[in-house]
């Protein structure tokens, strides 16, 4: 079994996989729409943006490898918005449950940085 990413998942992949092998550790909503729609059309409030999201931390979940989201942020907060953590930890009930899960796999996707394929 495998999944196939949209074009809009495929290519917040990439520009992820980009950010964090350049060593970046965090990247805002923003930051990340403004850099995936020079090549696919993307706004970071609208819902098609967030879904590729989800589809891309289901993705990272399927093939057992740190979800990537994880160093998507809120620029004001400096951590994910709240559709994060209901896809990515939906066990975690408590803001702190989520907090600690978030900066757990945040860890995680950095410290296995090169564990990311060239697509998923």
């Amino acid at each position: 079994m495998s999944q196939t990413l949209s074009p809009l998942a495929n290519e917040i992949y990439r520009q992820l996989v980009r950010h964090l092998k350049a060593g970046g550790d965090l990247i805002s909503y923003a930051d990340l729409a403004r850099a995936v729609a020079k090549k696919v059309p993307a706004h970071h409030r609208s819902p098609s943006f967030h879904a590729a999201l989800t589809e891309l931390t289901e993705a990272c979940r399927f093939n057992r490898v740190p979800a990537l989201p994880a160093i998507v942020t809120r620029a004001s907060a400096n951590k994910p918005g709240s559709g994060y953590y209901a896809v990515a930890h939906p066990r975690a009930k408590t803001d702190d449950a989520r907090i600690a899960a978030w900066t757990r796999e945040h860890a995680s996707v950095l410290e296995n940085a090169n564990a990311y394929p060239a697509s998923l």
